[in-house]
Order: C-alpha cells, then structure tokens, then sequence
C-alpha cells in the first residue's frame, strides 16, 4: 500500500443564499483538499467592484464559519470569494486555478453509507481512481465500481476493467471487503447508472466532453445530480489546450 497522492475538490457554495453542505458531506471530503467557492450571482449590469463593496463582509463571515466546519472534520482548506455574472464559467476557470481534480455537485445527503463509482472504459481512470479513494479509506464507507456494456459479450472485458481499479484502489489504501463491483448489460447505460445509483448516496464519476447533447439536454453529471437527487463528485478530465479569454464576466480574490 502505498500513500494516496493528495486530492483536490472545489465546493462552490452559494454563500449569501443560505446554502447548506450537510455534514455527511463534510465529513465525506475529510480526506481532501477543499476549495471553498464562495459565490454571489449578480446582474449583468451590476459591477463585480460594487457588489463586492457591498455584499463582502457578510459574505466573508459566512465564509469563514464554513471553513471552521471542514477543517473542525480534519479537512485542508482553501478558499475563493467570488462576485460573478457567469458561475460556469467561474467555476470552470477557479477549478484550473486551483488545480482540482474534481467539483462537487450538491444535493442533500442525510447518510453516506454507499458511493457509486461508474467507469467508463480507461477514460480518466487514474485521478477516478483517485478521487474515489480519498472518499473510500474512510471505514464507514462502501464503494461500488459500475460498468455499462452493451452485449454479454462484452461482460467479461468489463469485470476485468473493474478488478484493476479494484486493485489500484487497495493500493491506495481502500479495504478490499468494503469494494464491489456490477458490469450490467444495457442499451441506455446513463439510465442503467442512475437506476444503480438509486441505493447508493453519492456519485463519483468522471466528466465528460462537452457535446451538442450536453448543451441542448445538460451534461451527464448534472443529469445524474438532478434524477438522482444525490451529491455528485465529478471528476475533471484533462482539459484541452484552449487560447486564453480574456473577456471574462467575473472577479475573484
């Protein structure tokens, strides 16, 4: 076995708004490095130097009475505060700052017993495997590796793939009796997963890339977050080399 490396997650919180991250959730990241995204939609007219004159103080106390419950959990602690016109992109651009490997999606969780972790052939499957780790070392934890394939044919290549992030897993120091794995036959594998997730709290899975799909119907892991009702950890992929924008909608400190 050997040290897992260390995990980085960005939490945006809504922070004006009265957003809750339950505890089991904090609980949950105890293992990682959270980025604390504080934010503050305003309108477009609105100058993010004017909200932040106005709105600062008191979002900074509720800032920082966050941070005092996730490292009081044991967790590392960073934290952005941000007044934005476009949260997506903020999001997307404060993650690559800060070098996450994943960005939760939250929705209430009153236990956290069960984590579903599809996989999808080797696509991002290290900082996955990572990720999932940093959640299953904790002993209260069970961890479910999913695998969609569309023939029977196909089952075993999927239990192979399973049994190696099985084992990468136990590596990084994940109880093996606390892993199962479930390659299951379906046409429509988003369906499949989110009926599998159906008895599970918490989703670990990887993002995807952006499609003309995900833009009319809303990326897989927003999908899954909404059907599911569940918290959703996505895991970033290896982003594209992509010219800089300098016309950005938000500021950020």
């Amino acid at each position: 076995m050997r040290d897992a490396p260390d995990v980085r997650v960005l939490v945006p919180v809504a922070v004006l708004e009265g957003q809750v991250i339950p505890d089991q959730l904090i609980h949950l990241l105890s293992e990682t490095t959270v980025v604390l995204l504080a934010y503050h939609e305003i309108p477009e007219q609105t100058a993010p130097e004017q909200a932040r004159e106005q709105f600062e103080p008191k979002a900074r106390e509720e800032l920082d009475e966050l941070v005092s419950v996730f490292e009081s959990a044991g967790a590392t602690v960073e934290t952005r505060l941000v007044f934005t016109h476009d949260m997506d992109q903020t999001t997307e651009r404060i993650a690559t700052e800060a070098e996450c490997d994943a960005v939760l999606l939250s929705n209430p969780a009153p236990t956290i017993d069960r984590v579903i972790v599809p996989i999808k052939e080797a696509i991002n499957l290290e900082t996955i495997t990572k990720v999932a780790a940093a959640v299953g070392k904790r002993g209260d934890v069970e961890l479910t590796l999913f695998h969609a394939v569309e023939d029977d044919g196909a089952v075993p290549d999927g239990e192979a793939l399973l049994d190696e992030v099985a084992n990468d897993l136990a590596v990084l120091g994940v109880n093996r009796e606390h892993v199962s794995r479930v390659v299951v036959v379906a046409q429509n594998p988003l369906q499949a997963l989110i009926e599998g997730a159906d008895d599970h709290d918490v989703v670990v899975m990887g993002e995807e890339k952006p499609t003309l799909r995900g833009r009319l119907f809303g990326e897989t892991s927003d999908r899954v977050a909404e059907q599911t009702v569940a918290p959703v950890l996505v895991v970033r992929r290896p982003l594209d080399p992509e010219p800089d924008d300098a016309g950005g909608t938000d500021d950020s400190e």
